[in-house]
């Protein structure tokens, strides 16, 4: 049987990313040539050359012609940060060059910050995926489950009625030869016809081909979609399979990344975007290296993520 050459890429090794920011100057010298790639550019008067200071330990920029300072990282992902820009590259290379997820915990050990902020630039690098993925449509053929996170409760429920799980809809765009593109992972209170409603308009290219099971709610994805429902109860199990295999495979391995990475985790309120990290990655497994310096550059491009704003967005 021949590699997977998906599975067996190399990467953006941990050797050449300490040749490539393994210093905070060679990180500035990067953020720099992203921010102004053509040298410096004053916002302001757009004047090409400027005085630099240190204020602390970040660079000021200030426009020779009008004065006006400029942060390097001010209105980014790195806003008024206290912590190294390299080690922010190694968080951002940890998260995207892994196989199933990183813990804060494991972060913190990594990239030496207490917990409390590796927790907190973990959850900025996942909003930040979160956001970008959001963005997207699917089209093509799309396969549509319903899933759950969170395990069993105590005395409790079982299946979809249990009061300890967190629901989802599972969803993977295929192309015509049903080769798996890009998936959505997206929590949702409920599976009625009104949540999966609002979901098909927000998710999906109108009049594109979905299918689920016969879950009820389901039926609502027909106001968007041109859908068809394989009754699983009636459906032999090889017809099963073959018609929801990616769906069902990308669950299975989500389902396993979570279990085996995180071991204390408040699915109701953060569950968003750990589904955002696992599904980030899956959209962008085929160039892992690509995937390391397109977070960079987003990151750079991102607007301020401060507490106050991630708590906000608590809802997903």
């Amino acid at each position: 049987m021949s590699k997977n050459k998906v599975q067996f890429q190399v990467g953006f090794s941990a050797l050449e990313f300490i040749d490539y920011f393994g210093s905070e100057e060679q990180c500035v010298k990067y953020l720099e040539n992203l921010k102004w790639p053509n040298g410096f550019n004053c916002e302001e008067c757009s004047h090409k050359e400027c005085y630099q200071y240190k204020s602390g330990s970040r660079t000021i920029y200030e426009c020779k012609s009008c004065r006006k300072s400029h942060r390097l990282t001010a209105g980014t992902l790195f806003h008024r940060t206290k912590i190294e820009l390299r080690k922010w590259f190694l968080a951002i290379h940890q998260i995207s060059q892994s196989k199933n997820s990183v813990s804060a915990l494991e972060l913190h050990r990594h990239i030496d910050v207490n917990y409390k902020t590796a927790w907190l630039m973990k959850q900025k690098i996942m909003q930040m995926m979160y956001e970008e993925d959001n963005k997207y449509r699917l089209k093509g053929i799309v396969e549509i489950d319903d899933a759950y996170l969170g395990g069993k409760l105590e005395g409790g429920k079982r299946g979809r009625g249990s009061e300890n799980k967190s629901p989802f809809i599972a969803a993977v765009e295929t192309n015509e030869k049903r080769n798996p593109i890009f998936i959505k992972l997206t929590p949702v209170h409920d599976f009625t016809y009104e949540t999966v409603k609002q979901w098909a308009q927000k998710n999906l290219k109108r009049n594109c081909c979905t299918i689920s099971d016969g879950l009820r709610g389901f039926s609502a994805l027909k106001e968007v979609s041109n859908h068809t429902v394989l009754v699983t109860s009636k459906a032999k199990k090889e017809e099963i399979e073959n018609t929801f295999k990616w769906v069902n495979t990308i669950l299975s391995n989500v389902k396993t990344s979570i279990s085996g990475t995180f071991h204390s985790l408040k699915f109701d309120k953060y569950g968003f975007r750990y589904l955002a990290d696992l599904q980030f990655r899956l959209n962008r497994r085929f160039d892992l290296r690509k995937m390391f310096f397109g977070l960079i550059s987003k990151a750079m491009a991102s607007e301020q993520k401060p507490i106050q704003y991630l708590n906000s967005s608590l809802t997903g």
